[in-house]
């Protein structure tokens, strides 16, 4: 299925609302693994990673309906106008080859950014136990905001 590269929820791939798979999708992954992380950061955020879910399946938008193409008329024979049998040549007939999605290491560089993020939590946690806590998830949300903007800049420049 050929699918413009944006971040899209999947249609044919749901469990419950196909941001796993529009995720996998995104990163050239296997959608199991994006549940097996999610399933995993819920209960180490707290449920943070929960709510990120709920956002995403209603923020991010659902991927394009795929239309079929419509079928060509059959062939008709010119002169008693009965349909007629397409012969196919299948002598030169080779199979397709399968189609590679090239991977260009996203997958990687989340999944990294995300142990290091998840260390670093636990870490702060650790050594800074008067900290309020509190403070953090709205600085968070506040960064990813600022993140996402400034992408978007940079993508209407370039």
């Amino acid at each position: 299925m050929l699918m413009s590269r944006g971040l899209h929820r999947s249609r044919t791939d749901t469990i419950v609302g196909g941001v796993a798979a529009g995720l996998a999708s995104y990163l050239n992954t296997d959608p199991a693994l994006v549940r097996i992380a999610w399933a995993i950061l819920v209960p180490v955020t707290g449920g943070a990673a929960l709510i990120a879910y709920i956002v995403a399946w209603i923020v991010v938008p659902e991927a394009p309906e795929v239309v079929p193409r419509p079928a060509t008329a059959p062939a008709t024979d010119p002169v008693t106008g009965s349909p007629v049998e397409p012969v196919a040549d299948t002598s030169s007939w080779t199979p397709p080859e399968p189609v590679a999605r090239p991977s260009d290491g996203r997958a990687g560089v989340v999944v990294g950014v995300g142990l290091v993020l998840i260390g670093l939590w636990f870490l702060l946690r650790e050594y800074l136990p008067d900290f309020d806590w509190s403070l953090v998830w709205p600085l968070v949300l506040v960064g990813i905001g600022v993140l996402i903007l400034v992408s978007s800049k940079r993508r209407r420049k370039g």
